[in-house]
């Protein structure tokens, strides 16, 4: 997702696709600024994302590194945000693949297996 910088709140289509009980991640960069997740100030758009994320029992996966460095005002921040769902996010990684550079994500979800042992009579070692 995209959201320009200085355009105000968040739209309602963001609203909408984080409904509660959807296992879900979200990614983009929405120019939300918060001290949550690694920036130096907040934003009225940052704190709108903080409110929806609580409201939808989202998580954030940014650890705080900077994704964005303004070279006019010598500033970093983390402007690339991603939330999950709390049923995926602990199969989820985030990470900034270099300095600056775009984030990644990894899920990391395994099957379990079912054991089966099937018994049988082993007459060859009967005595």
């Amino acid at each position: 997702m995209y959201h320009p910088p200085n355009q105000g709140c968040l739209p309602d289509s963001f609203l909408d696709l984080a409904t509660a009980n959807v296992s879900s991640i979200f990614i983009g960069d929405l120019n939300a600024k918060h001290t949550s997740w690694g920036c130096s100030v907040n934003n009225s758009i940052g704190c709108d994302l903080l409110n929806v994320a609580d409201d939808r029992a989202l998580i954030f996966l940014n650890d705080g590194s900077s994704t964005h460095h303004s070279f006019s005002y010598n500033t970093a921040e983390a402007l690339d945000i991603a939330l999950a769902s709390a049923d995926a996010f602990p199969f989820c990684r985030w990470s900034v693949l270099g300095h600056y550079l775009p984030s990644k994500i990894e899920l990391k979800k395994t099957r379990k297996g079912i054991l089966t042992r099937e018994m049988f009579w082993n007459f060859g070692k009967a005595d």
